[in-house]
């Protein structure tokens, strides 16, 4: 078998918008959005943890443009490729992970709040 198929990066992705996306400027002078989903995690057999906060970034027009209307708790599905940044901080080399999202696209919308009801935020019960 062809190493081509078995070293695949191809994340799916499907989760609620954590809070407000944000629009950079990178010191290349590139445009991106970088945003967090949560995503819940699959019945826990184990683990206590039922969700995962994922930080995501696109540097597609598309994407870009279209973050500009989502609102926390919309849901999203997008489809990239994991990476592991390095960086030097001031307490030395830090480390993350990211999605780089190609594609991404609003599945629902957040319904808006009745009065007198709490909301609850993406990924706190």
């Amino acid at each position: 078998m062809s190493l081509a198929i078995i070293e695949t990066n191809e994340v799916h992705l499907i989760g609620r918008l954590a809070e407000s996306p944000v629009h950079k400027i990178m010191p290349s002078g590139d445009a991106a959005v970088e945003f967090r989903i949560v995503v819940r995690r699959p019945p826990p057999v184990i683990r206590r943890q039922k969700a995962d906060s994922l930080q995501c970034i696109s540097y597609r027009a598309a994407a870009i443009k279209s973050a500009v209307g989502w609102l926390p708790g919309d849901v999203l599905e997008l489809h990239g490729t994991l990476h592991h940044r390095f960086w030097r901080g001031e307490s030395g080399t830090r480390s993350a992970y990211e999605v780089d999202a190609r594609t991404v696209r609003r599945v629902s919308r957040e319904p808006a709040a009745k009065p007198g009801r709490r909301t609850v935020k993406a990924g706190v019960a």
